[in-house]
C-alpha cells in the first residue's frame, strides 16, 4: 500500500532531463521500477500466505477480454508491430490493476488522497511556470507542468479535479470509513483524519480552479464542467428536485430546451474560441474515418495510428487538392478522439469489447457503504471520457493511473463478484508431503525472482537506451554528427522498431552524408511512423545520391502531407533547379510565391526571396512580378 501511494503521488512529478522526451520516458521508466517492486512484495505475500483468495467481477472479465484481444491483434493478426511504450504501459497497468484489486476497498481513500496531493503539486508547479519562476517544457507555452504541452497537463488536472470535488462532496462517508479502518478511540487522531480528508481535497479544488483556465484547454474545461455538474447533482439533487416541482408539462419542456440551448451555445462558443484548432481536429477525424473504412475489422494495430495516418492525410490532399483544410493540416500522431483512435487501431471487432466494458461500468452496483466512492469513480471515468472525445488521455501515463484507480474502486466495491479460494495448509513436521510443499513454494519464489530480474533488467536496458538516444540528439544539435551516429548505433538494437528513433537516426545519417545507410534506416522508419520529416530527409538523401526521381517522389509526398508548409516545396524547387529541370523549378517557385501564409516567419521570407532570385535567374517568366 505504501509503494502504491508513493507511486501515485510521485510519478506525475517525474521529469528527468537526461532522457529523450523526458516528460514521457522518465515517467515510463520509474513506473516500470515501481511495478518491479510491487511484483516482489505481491509474490512474497502470496507465497507466505496459507490461503490465496481471489475475487473477480464482471468488470474484471470484460477488461481482461479487451486486453487479450489487443494483444492477439497486435502480435498475431497485424503484419507489423513496433516498439511501443503504450503497450508496455498497458501490461504494467494491468498488473497494477491486479495488485490494487487485492487491497481492501477501505484503502482506496488513501489512494484517492495521493492523487489529489499529486494534482496540488502539479497545479502549484504550473502556476510557478506561469509566473516565470520555473521553466516550461515547451517553447511555445509558458505552462506545461511536468508534461510536454498544456493539453495533457490540463487533462491530468481535470481528472484530479473530479476526484478532489467528489472526495469533498462525499467526505463524511469517506472519513467514517478511514476512521473505522484505523480503529482508534483517540479524539486527536480522528480530528487529524477529519482535517486531512476535508481540507486537502478542498485545497486541490482551489489550486486546480486557479490554474486550469490558464491552460486554455477547451477539452479540459468542458470535461471539468460536465463532471462538476454531475457530482453536484448527485450530491444535492438540485436539478431533479426543481424538475419535480415543475408540474406543468410545458414548463418541463421549456426547462429541457433551455438546458439544451445553454449546452449548444457553450459548445459553439468553445468552437469559435479556437476555430482553427477545432477545424483541424474535425479534419483529423475525417481522415481517420477513411483509415477505419480501409481497415474495418482488425484496424491497423495497437499504437500503429502514427504509422498510417499521415499516408491517409497525403492521399486526401492528393485526391482533393489543396482545400481550405490544408491550412490546419500538420504532422499528426493522435486522432484527438479516443473512440476513433481505438477503432482505427483495433477495428470494429474490438469495438464491441470496449462497449461491453462501458456497459458493465454503467451497470455496476456497489455496496451501500461505498456508494459515494462509486459515484465519484463513475463521474471521474466519465470526465476522462469527455476529455478523450477531443484529446488523447490514453497516451498520458498519469491520467491512466487515475483511471485504473477509479476502475478498481468500482470493481472491488461491486455487489456481484465471484470468489476463488486456494487453500494451501502447511503440513505438520513429519507428515507426508512436507518436502513437496516446500519445493512448490521455492519454485514459485524462484519464478517470481526470475520475472522480477527480467523486468528490472529490461528497465535498465531501456533507461540506458533513452539516455544514449538523448546524448545522440545533443551531439546532433551541436553538429558533431560522427559522435551522434556512433551513439545512435549503440542504441539501435533497443529501438530498431521505434519510429521516432529511426527518424532521428536516419536524419542524422543523411546530414552526415552516409546516404545508403540513411535511406535504409528512413525507409525502415516509415513502417513505424511517417511524417514530413522522414519524407524530406529521404528526399535529401536521394537527391545527394543523384536518384532524382525518388527524391522528387519523397518531396511530393511531404508536400501532399502538409500542403500549407513552405519547406518541402522549397526543397522540391531546389531539386529541380540543381537537376536542370528549369520549367518545373519555375512552376514550383511561382507556387511558393503565391502560397497563402498561415503564420508569417523569417524562414518563409527567406524562402520566398530565394524563389524570386531563382525566377530572376530564369529571366522572369510570364506572370512573375518582382
Amino acid at each position: 500500500m505504501f509503494i502504491v501511494f508513493v507511486l501515485f503521488f510521485v510519478l506525475p512529478q517525474i521529469n528527468i532531463s537526461g532522457y529523450i522526451q523526458p516528460t514521457i520516458t522518465s515517467k515510463f521508466i520509474y513506473f516500470l521500477y515501481g511495478c518491479s517492486a510491487l511484483l516482489g512484495f505481491y509474490i512474497l505475500y502470496h507465497v507466505s500466505a496459507k490461503t490465496m483468495s481471489f475475487s473477480f467481477s464482471k468488470l474484471d472479465i470484460a477488461l481482461f477480454a479487451l486486453v487479450c484481444y489487443i494483444t492477439i491483434n497486435r502480435y498475431f493478426i497485424q503484419p507489423h508491430f513496433g516498439f511501443s511504450i503504450r503497450y508496455t504501459e498497458l501490461l504494467g497497468l494491468s498488473f497494477l490493476y491486479i495488485v490494487l484489486r487485492s487491497l481492501s476497498p477501505k484503502n482506496y481513500s488513501w489512494l484517492l488522497l495521493a492523487i489529489v496531493i499529486s494534482g496540488i503539486f502539479q497545479a502549484v508547479y504550473g502556476n510557478l511556470q506561469l509566473l516565470g519562476y520555473c521553466a516550461s517544457n515547451h517553447s511555445g507555452f509558458k505552462m506545461t507542468g511536468n508534461f510536454f504541452n498544456p493539453g495533457p497537463y490540463a487533462g491530468f488536472l481535470v481528472s484530479v479535479w473530479t476526484v478532489a470535488l467528489g472526495m469533498y462532496l462525499f467526505k463524511d462517508p469517506l472519513i467514517r470509513q478511514v476512521q473505522s479502518q484505523i480503529k482508534s478511540n483517540s479524539p486527536f487522531l480522528n480530528k487529524v483524519i477529519d482535517y486531512i480528508f476535508e481540507y486537502i481535497p478542498l485545497l486541490g479544488i482551489i489550486s486546480i480552479a486557479i490554474v486550469l483556465p490558464a491552460t486554455l484547454s477547451r477539452a479540459a474545461w468542458f470535461a471539468g464542467i460536465v463532471g462538476s455538474v454531475i457530482l453536484l447533482e448527485l450530491r444535492y439533487n438540485y436539478g431533479s428536485k426543481g424538475f419535480q416541482k415543475t408540474t406543468a408539462k410545458l414548463h418541463k419542456i421549456i426547462l429541457m430546451l433551455l438546458a439544451i440551448g445553454i449546452l449548444c451555445v457553450g459548445l459553439l462558443g468553445m468552437y469559435h474560441y479556437k476555430k482553427a484548432s477545432s477545424d483541424g481536429r474535425a479534419f483529423i477525424w475525417k481522415v481517420t474515418s477513411e483509415m477505419i473504412a480501409d481497415n474495418p475489422i482488425f484496424g491497423v494495430g495497437f499504437d500503429r495510428f502514427k504509422a498510417h495516418y499521415m499516408n491517409y492525410q497525403a492521399h486526401y490532399f492528393a485526391v482533393n487538392g489543396e482545400t481550405y483544410e490544408a491550412l490546419t493540416a500538420d504532422n499528426t500522431h493522435y486522432a484527438f478522439n479516443e473512440g476513433l483512435q481505438f477503432v482505427s487501431e483495433n477495428g470494429f471487432l474490438g469495438l464491441p469489447l470496449l462497449l461491453i466494458v462501458l456497459l458493465v461500468l454503467l451497470q455496476t452496483i456497489t455496496n451501500e457503504s461505498f456508494k459515494g466512492e462509486a459515484l465519484l469513480a463513475k463521474t471521474g471515468i466519465l470526465t476522462i471520457g469527455v476529455f478523450g472525445c477531443f484529446s488523447y488521455p490514453m497516451q498520458i501515463l498519469p491520467i491512466k493511473l487515475v483511471l485504473v484507480v477509479l476502475l478498481v474502486l468500482l470493481s472491488n466495491g461491486a455487489t456481484n463478484s465471484y470468489n476463488l479460494k486456494i487453500l494451501t495448509p502447511s503440513p505438520s513436521p513429519g507428515e507426508r508431503g512436507t518436502v513437496g510443499f516446500i519445493v512448490n513454494r521455492v519454485i514459485i519464489a524462484l519464478l517470481a525472482c526470475m520475472v522480477m530480474y527480467q523486468t528490472f533488467s529490461y528497465t535498465q536496458i531501456l533507461k540506458q537506451g533513452f539516455t544514449t538516444w538523448n546524448n545522440a540528439m545533443n551531439y546532433y544539435q551541436f553538429g558533431d554528427y560522427d559522435a551522434a551516429v556512433t551513439a545512435f548505433e549503440t542504441a539501435y538494437p533497443i529501438f530498431k522498431k521505434e519510429g521516432d528513433f529511426l527518424m532521428n537516426y536516419g536524419k542524422t545519417l543523411s546530414v552526415a552524408e552516409e546516404l545508403k545507410k540513411a535511406i535504409l534506416i528512413l525507409e525502415q522508419a516509415k513502417k513505424y511512423q511517417n511524417n514530413t520529416i522522414i519524407a524530406t530527409a529521404l528526399g535529401d538523401s536521394y537527391k545527394v545520391s543523384k536518384q532524382y526521381g525518388k527524391a522528387e517522389a519523397s518531396y511530393m509526398q511531404a508536400i501532399t502531407m502538409t500542403p500549407s508548409r513552405f519547406y518541402a516545396p522549397y526543397l522540391l524547387a531546389k531539386l529541380y533547379d540543381e537537376s536542370g529541370q528549369k520549367e518545373k523549378a519555375v512552376t514550383v517557385a511561382q507556387q511558393i510565391l503565391n502560397k497563402k501564409i498561415k503564420v508569417p516567419s523569417t524562414a518563409i521570407e527567406e524562402i520566398q526571396q530565394e524563389m524570386k532570385q531563382m525566377l530572376t535567374k530564369y529571366k522572369k517568366p510570364l506572370g512573375f512580378k518582382n
